[in-house]
């Protein structure tokens, strides 16, 4: 039986009706971390798999008008089914009971073992959130992971995307740019270009108002982004408002903007820059934007993106081991699916943010 989503709530929710102490540290760790899945609304189901309907335009039923006294016609939408599964991920940590029982430990060592593993899964789960694709071998990707944000729109046949899902950016946001005299495409015309073409993603999305939407982006895109509101003067859209944990969350109209952050080596960013995009721009003609980066747009709620887990996210401490008596277990299973209910859930924008 499928999932009712409706009552899906991000585990920042999860975590404030919750009793268990565990359940609100971990939820907290993510919240200090850049972890996407604190964006995501989970509904708690031990399904292994999901199938869904949702309509494409060309399955969207036609409205008759007729006259008085004339026979109503029969109409029928064609929705196309689609099926999402759930993938789980299962680490043990172990600790020498040595180290458990040493009388001057400053730092519990399980739980420095937890934060290293949480730490851990936050630059995994942005990288595969945005960049896994289950069809390659390359190193980082994983067939046993869902499909990331690129792998689906690069295929957005395949996954029902609307074809304008990807849209190219002819605004020049590059560092130089932006700071020079302003004219149709440097200084404040770059930056008005900019924000042009991210209210076009956002009508796609069908939320002009940015209503549901999270902007992921790179570090260096995040600078560019702050600096291009400057240049076109205090506010313009850009608002700063708290989490459930008070922390500061920036927004562009009521979508929140998200710094994805670095992969497990420390430098390499999830999100690259110096890439070369060839999507649509803003008026429906294919472009090649080279030196461009990409800020992927995400819509979560009912009806568009939103996932589904097992049980809350939180390690079970095993106990010493039976086996051989010296090692300390703690379990670290969780699972989840991701369902992208609408052809307008997720999209991108590429945009030129480097010199040449």
């Amino acid at each position: 039986m499928a999932i009712d989503f409706n009552g899906a709530l991000t585990l920042a929710d999860q975590a404030i009706l919750s009793n268990d102490p565990m359940v609100k540290e971990i939820t907290k760790s993510l919240h200090q971390t850049w972890n996407a899945v604190k964006d995501i609304p989970f509904y708690t189901s031990p399904s292994l798999r999901q199938i869904g309907l949702r309509y494409t335009n060309s399955g969207i039923p036609t409205p008759t008008w007729t006259g008085i006294n004339s026979q109503p016609q029969a109409v029928k939408g064609k929705p196309k089914s689609y099926e999402e599964q759930m993938f789980l991920m299962r680490n043990m940590i172990t600790v020498d009971h040595v180290l458990l029982d040493q009388p001057d430990a400053i730092v519990d060592p399980v739980d420095a073992q937890v934060k290293m593993f949480m730490e851990g899964f936050a630059y995994d789960f942005n990288d595969k959130f945005v960049n896994n694709d289950p069809t390659s071998l390359v190193a980082g990707n994983t067939p046993d992971c869902f499909p990331g944000l690129k792998y689906r729109l690069d295929n957005w046949q395949q996954f029902d995307i609307a074809s304008d899902m990807n849209i190219a950016s002819t605004a020049n946001i590059e560092f130089g740019n932006l700071l020079a005299t302003s004219s149709a495409t440097a200084g404040s015309g770059a930056a008005n270009r900019l924000m042009h073409d991210i209210q076009n993603l956002f009508d796609n999305m069908s939320a002009p108002d940015g209503d549901g939407i999270v902007l992921y982006m790179n570090e260096q895109t995040k600078r560019h982004f702050e600096m291009a509101i400057r240049v076109m003067g205090l506010g313009s859209g850009f608002d700063t408002t708290q989490d459930n944990f008070d922390r500061p969350v920036e927004q562009f109209k009521n979508a929140k903007v998200r710094v994805v952050g670095r992969k497990a080596d420390g430098l390499t960013p999830v999100i690259p820059t110096n890439v070369t995009v060839s999507w649509q721009d803003s008026l429906g003609a294919t472009v090649s934007v080279a030196n461009a980066t990409t800020i992927y747009a995400v819509r979560y709620g009912n009806g568009y993106l939103e996932g589904w887990q097992p049980k809350p996210l939180k390690p079970d401490y095993l106990g010493k081991s039976q086996e051989n008596g010296i090692m300390h277990n703690v379990l670290f299973e969780w699972g989840c699916g991701l369902m992208a209910q609408n052809t307008r859930a997720i999209g991108r924008l590429g945009v030129r943010i480097a010199n040449p």
